[in-house]
């Protein structure tokens, strides 16, 4: 599996050498910027899309890299006191960030790359792995820009992803981002060589929203485990069920 949706696999001795990557560009303080706000939250919500999707493979984490399209003072700086901080917030202090910033141009619009290496052993991989009847839910909503500064402590976090992760009746958790719900949970099926059958209460422009930052998780759960799920996360939403060939008709 050299590629799962944002995550490249290569196969190793022992196990499995995953990365992940994201980008914010134009969100900052500086003069041609879209959106303002602090580097510091920039840096943040940049490297919390790459790092979920790693923990939500079931790897852990070993580096982080970043690439700063900003002069190091002041901005980098606050760049990456906001990437440390979003570290400590994921229970990584102890991952060295390495990176560089751009020193030979005056820059005027930020712009934050991270890349995130982790390791899995196969049989920890969370990833294709879709084999038997399995009901797919979310947790969060699709929020961008403006409205992600006003929740942003509403969105799923990373004890909630790390505990889907270690349920056994869980198959699969998935991050969603500027392609939305219904396009990864689609994909998701895809993958799997299944078939998403949504029935969920959720409106088209939800569905199709794009969700920012990750601000919603999915999670594939085995049909049979599905109510005892439901009663150990209270805040699932039932969004439909993947199906196999011969469930379709």
């Amino acid at each position: 599996m050299p590629q799962v949706r944002d995550l490249s696999v290569v196969d190793v001795p022992g196990g499995c050498i995953l990365t992940s990557c994201d980008i914010s560009a134009g969100f900052g303080e500086k003069a041609h910027d879209g959106l303002v706000v602090t580097p510091e939250v920039t840096a943040r919500l940049t490297l919390r899309v790459a790092l979920l999707e790693m923990i939500a493979s079931g790897a852990d984490v070993v580096s982080v890299s970043d690439v700063v399209g900003a002069e190091m003072e002041p901005t980098g700086r606050r760049i990456i006191i906001g990437l440390k901080e979003e570290l400590s917030k994921a229970n990584l202090n102890h991952i060295e960030l390495n990176g560089s910033t751009e020193e030979n141009m005056k820059v005027t619009q930020t712009s934050v790359g991270v890349l995130v290496t982790g390791f899995a052993t196969k049989a920890a991989l969370k990833l294709i792995n879709v084999h038997e009847a399995a009901v797919l839910f979310a947790f969060g909503e699709p929020i961008v820009g403006e409205e992600v500064l006003q929740k942003m402590t509403e969105m799923p976090d990373y004890h909630l992803v790390k505990k889907l992760v270690a349920d056994s009746s869980v198959l699969e958790v998935v991050p969603v981002g500027s392609k939305g719900i219904l396009y990864e949970a689609n994909l998701l099926a895809k993958l799997n060589n299944r078939v998403f059958k949504e029935t969920s209460s959720l409106d088209e422009i939800s569905l199709n929203k794009t969700a920012g930052p990750a601000s919603v998780i999915l999670t594939a759960v085995k049909k049979r485990d599905c109510s005892i799920f439901e009663k150990h996360f209270s805040g699932a939403q039932y969004l439909g069920e993947l199906c196999g060939n011969e469930e379709q008709i």
